[in-house]
């Protein structure tokens, strides 16, 4: 009887350990963002500070197009050694000067050598790039051939850049009201399809703040609600971080809103909010480090929106 009965409890016993393993080991594989990093540019000395400088839990954006392939492997073999994450920039929402070339040559193979025109609704005189309708099938195809190619350089997710575009769709007065929420809803659509596509990417969103609630309205006095990412509330294909870039710059209704909103989305953390403030501003950077870190944001300061190809941004601990 005693036999059985210590042949009884170890079975009990080995199966305990089968059983809970597996869930040991999936809570080590999650990913916790607890700092941030972004440099957009390629030079040696600052690839080597920022690699140097990663950490576990770390989100560093990147611009793959000025490096070379070798940097990219070290940086992203020394992060996933460390538990960091580095993800690759895009650009949503406008189409920059220096890729006009690529998406034209795209549009002669497609045959739609004139779509550019269509889709093109104004220009970033600061960025020298140009606002796209992201209402188009064809701009569809061209971004994710371009994530493909990301992708293909084994970085961890993507960094979706000028998604604040779909403001411009929002205040489009030539645009009926119905052809603007459409705009918006393409927008809102797109985002969620980078993560459906690749569950298992980090993927950012910097700025779009406009749709990050229950729901988007478009129109003046009166107009149309359209759904929102919603980001407070779980869903399986909202990006897992947002960026709020220049954060703690403006005041007003409408940001002190969207602040409030940002706290609820990283109180219930479903997904991470990150802040990036710059010296050029108007926002202190002692205030901003304490508010960021009051909300339970992740900051990072930098000089200028300019100077981003420059210099490493310097988190919460730099001086």
């Amino acid at each position: 009887m005693k036999i059985f009965s210590c042949l009884y409890f170890s079975i009990l016993f080995n199966l305990a350990l089968a059983t809970s393993a597996p869930l040991v080991s999936a809570e080590e594989k999650v990913f916790v963002p607890t700092s941030f990093q972004l440099y957009y540019g390629s030079d040696p000395k600052i690839m080597s500070q920022l690699q140097e400088q990663l950490k576990k839990g770390q989100v560093v954006v990147i611009d793959l197009r000025g490096l070379n392939q070798n940097q990219i492997t070290t940086l992203i073999d020394h992060a996933h050694q460390v538990g960091a994450k580095v993800i690759a920039y895009i650009s949503v929402g406008e189409l920059e000067s220096l890729e006009k070339t690529n998406f034209k040559q795209f549009l002669k193979q497609h045959k739609k050598p004139t779509l550019l025109e269509k889709i093109s609704i104004g220009k970033n005189e600061i960025f020298q790039s140009c606002h796209i309708d992201v209402n188009n099938s064809m701009w569809h195809k061209y971004l994710f051939k371009k994530i493909d190619q990301i992708y293909d350089q084994k970085v961890d997710g993507l960094f979706l850049d000028t998604i604040d575009t779909v403001d411009v769709y929002i205040n489009q007065q030539e645009w009926p009201v119905s052809r603007r929420a459409k705009s918006v809803k393409a927008m809102i659509d797109l985002v969620r399809k980078f993560k459906e596509s690749s569950p298992d990417k980090f993927i950012m969103q910097n700025r779009g703040l406009n749709l990050i609630g229950k729901s988007v309205f478009v129109g003046e006095e009166t107009g149309i609600l359209v759904p929102g990412l919603y980001l407070s509330k779980s869903h399986p294909h909202n990006p897992d971080g947002l960026l709020w870039e220049s954060a703690y710059t403006h005041t007003g209704d409408w940001i002190d809103g969207k602040e409030r909103e940002m706290i609820q989305i990283q109180k219930n953390g479903f997904t991470s909010v990150f802040t990036l403030g710059y010296t050029d501003t108007k926002a202190d950077r002692r205030q901003f480090f304490q508010k960021s870190q009051a909300a339970g944001f992740i900051p990072a300061w930098g000089s200028s929106t300019k100077t981003l190809h420059k210099e490493l941004t310097q988190g919460i601990t730099t001086k």
